[in-house]
């Protein structure tokens, strides 16, 4: 069984969870593997028929990846401290806007610790230490692009007929307006509002979510109300479900709220883009007939977001991925000992 039998298994499995339910981050993992094992298996079979001019071409790619790695990750970790750095002096100090140049940090130590290493201290623990480090660098890398692909894949289907939308919150600002995350989520609402409107002439119910945090002047569905009615929707179309206070509870609550007049209702619940699949799979956990539709979010906030909705999943699979990493490292300790 080699790379196109494997690579082609996963495609199908790809195929049949997006085609059958598309809010899984499993569905990400799938096609990137598929992607990764047909390309090698392609990779293998055109070098082994390749003329020696193409050989020699291949031999030097080789050589020229191998060198451009440890450049890319440099380029990468000082992105990383550099990206944290300007997002604090825009939005003020928070430590969870450092996470980006923490990770940046122990990127360039590993670094410095191979040259260290391979100039003057030639350990062989600390080189073994340094391919775990890598190893795992690589799993946590990976299911990051599989985020990525599954961001895409959870939000692809085709337009239905709804009678509700359920708006995500997302803070207020400290006079009581919405933030511009949430300002975006409230237009988007209000487009599909209207495109539903226009399409099928029949009465749509929003559905604000969220309730008044400990630094809010007001409940997040009341300012998401105002925000609406200020642009044009009407006041009577518009629920708000001010109890919750997490993406949960945000969809449990709108939930209850809506199947007392509506019991086998069809909805749609508005967020951010880097959000959907995360809120997607919170109402596949909850049983609930809901998809996401993304809302776009400030640029220079993008990156930052992703990153901290991916470590969110990583919390929410914490055994998944707490095996995964264990599983890696055993296997990695026993070809230690077989090289031995």
């Amino acid at each position: 069984m080699n790379a196109f039998y494997w690579g082609s298994l996963a495609l199908v499995g790809a195929v049949t969870l997006q085609w059958t339910d598309r809010r899984h981050w499993l569905t990400g993992h799938l096609f990137l593997f598929a992607a990764g094992a047909l390309l090698l298996s392609a990779y293998h079979r055109f070098s082994a028929q390749a003329s020696p001019l193409w050989q020699f071409i291949i031999v030097g790619m080789k050589v020229l990846a191998y060198g451009l790695l440890p450049i890319i990750i440099l380029v990468v970790a000082v992105s990383f401290v550099r990206y944290s750095y300007r997002l604090i002096r825009k939005e003020g100090w928070h430590f969870h806007y450092s996470l980006l140049a923490i990770v940046g940090v122990l990127m360039i130590l590993m670094l410095g610790l191979s040259v260290v290493n391979f100039e003057g201290w030639h350990s062989r623990r600390l080189w073994q230490l340094l391919g775990l480090a890598l190893l795992l660098t690589a799993f946590f890398a990976f299911s990051f692009l599989a985020y990525l692909v599954a961001c895409l894949t959870t939000r692809l289907g085709l337009p239905r007929k709804i009678d509700h939308v359920i708006v995500l919150g997302a803070g207020l600002m400290p006079d009581g307006r919405p933030t511009r995350t949430l300002s975006y989520r409230l237009k988007t609402a209000a487009k599909v509002y209207r495109d539903q409107r226009r399409k099928y002439h029949q009465p749509v119910t929003i559905v604000v979510s969220g309730g008044q945090g400990s630094d809010e002047v007001v409940a997040e569905s009341t300012a998401m109300r105002r925000y609406l009615v200020a642009m044009g929707i009407p006041r009577d179309v518009i629920q708000e479900e001010n109890r919750s206070t997490s993406t949960r509870e945000n969809l449990r609550f709108s939930h209850e709220l809506i199947v007392k007049k509506a019991p086998f209702y069809h909805a749609v619940m508005v967020t951010s883009d880097y959000h959907v699949l995360r809120a997607n799979i919170l109402a596949r956990q909850l049983s609930l007939n809901l998809t996401g539709i993304g809302a776009r979010t400030p640029w220079y906030y993008l990156p930052f977001a992703m990153f901290r909705e991916y470590l969110a999943l990583i919390l929410m699979y914490r055994w998944t991925n707490l095996f995964a990493v264990l599983g890696l490292g055993l296997w990695y300790v026993l070809e230690l000992v077989k090289l031995v």
